[in-house]
């Protein structure tokens, strides 16, 4: 059961249960991430879902272990329609990689025209997906699963999971094949060195002692980590996730996408939020969304510019990471918002000029400035 008030939650530590409070308790304001976003996402079907991979109590996430954890995901004609929750590029390649509902993954080599539908051992909820390579890819999602593949996405083995902590993985990165982190709710943050092989716990490293939720995990394109989450937390790590910062944050909501290139980084969340920071997240500047839709997902895109998605179709571009930011300027955004109102949660880039974005019904070509292609 999701409740905005008395949510217990739960101190999740190397697969078990070990303390349990509740927000009043907490003395943290009245507004909890499940309340926020319900309201957020006008009680869409990816909002309700979106609570459910961050909110869920482990009751409710504990009745499905043990069961679609052990099934492989059913092909079907329909999984590219079928609700999504990420998608990506492999590396520098063209091909295309969207996860999503009941261990859903697809593929395309055509720019997303046409999908294929990848062999994938779970048919838990898939949250994220990351690609250091052409062919070596990572996917998280519910039971802090974290699938691997080595075939560019065709074929997907389980390499951790953590039925006992009961919360979902809700972001993913890598450094390159072997250097990777995975995060999620109550703040549940592992590291891998070597391929998936083993994986450490890494949370003493963080100071997150109210155990928010992590969201978003990427890189600035210059060797500076950045993580983002519940209640507008922010932190850094310049030395490969060995140590991480305290960020001052611009915003007391919560964030639920991060990107970055060049230097810059972009965190983007709750009622269209949108900052960026050209020095390493010491300073952030608005951005003038245009928008109080939440924002889920952001990319480059070919030409340079920003793009992001949210509730209702929202489809944001701009000149984002090459704005030139000074301090005290703000950079506008155009908003565009497609005819379906479909929520999305995420894009990519095509190398024809088109964006693929994903979300409610599956995965859409468009052009930048959201006018449907395909």
């Amino acid at each position: 059961m999701l409740v905005a008030s008395g949510f217990i939650r739960g101190s999740h530590r190397k697969g078990g249960l070990v303390g349990l409070d509740t927000l009043e308790q907490r003395g943290h304001k009245a507004e909890t991430e499940c309340s926020l976003h319900r309201s957020a996402a006008l009680n869409t079907v990816l909002g309700v879902l979106l609570c459910v991979a961050i909110l869920a109590t482990p009751q409710v996430l504990a009745s499905s272990s043990g069961t679609v954890s052990d099934r492989p995901a059913i092909k079907s004609q329909k999984a590219a329609n079928s609700l999504l929750l990420d998608v990506t590029r492999t590396g520098s390649g063209e091909r295309l990689v969207s996860v999503g509902e009941r261990g859903h993954i697809v593929y395309s080599d055509d720019h997303g025209v046409s999908w294929q539908q990848a062999s994938v051992p779970t048919m838990q909820m898939l949250t994220a997906v990351y690609f250091p390579t052409d062919k070596v890819g990572y996917a998280v999602g519910h039971d802090a699963i974290v699938l691997q593949t080595n075939d560019g996405g065709e074929t997907w083995q389980q390499v951790y999971a953590d039925r006992e902590a009961t919360i979902p993985l809700l972001d993913v990165w890598f450094r390159d094949s072997l250097h990777g982190f995975a995060v999620g709710a109550y703040g549940y943050i592992i590291e891998t060195v070597d391929g998936g092989q083993h994986w450490d716990f890494i949370d003493d490293r963080i100071a997150n002692d109210d155990e928010f939720h992590y969201n978003a995990i990427n890189d600035d394109g210059q060797g500076n980590l950045f993580l983002a989450g519940e209640a507008g937390i922010l932190f850094r790590s310049s030395d490969a996730g060995q140590s991480w910062v305290t960020l001052n944050s611009p915003y007391e909501g919560s964030w639920f996408g991060l990107s970055g290139d060049n230097g810059r980084v972009l965190v983007h969340g709750l009622r269209g939020n949108i900052y960026q920071s050209i020095d390493q997240g010491e300073t952030w500047q608005p951005l003038i969304s245009g928008t109080d839709q939440t924002l889920f997902g952001s990319a480059k895109l070919i030409d340079g510019r920003v793009a992001l998605v949210g509730n209702s179709g929202a489809v944001l571009t701009g000149s984002g990471y090459d704005a030139g930011l000074v301090a005290g300027v703000k950079v506008g955004l155009s908003v565009a918002h497609r005819p379906d109102r479909m929520t999305l949660s995420a894009l990519a880039p095509s190398s024809d000029g088109f964006i693929v974005v994903v979300g409610q019904g599956g995965a859409y070509r468009m052009l930048p400035e959201s006018r449907v292609s395909e």
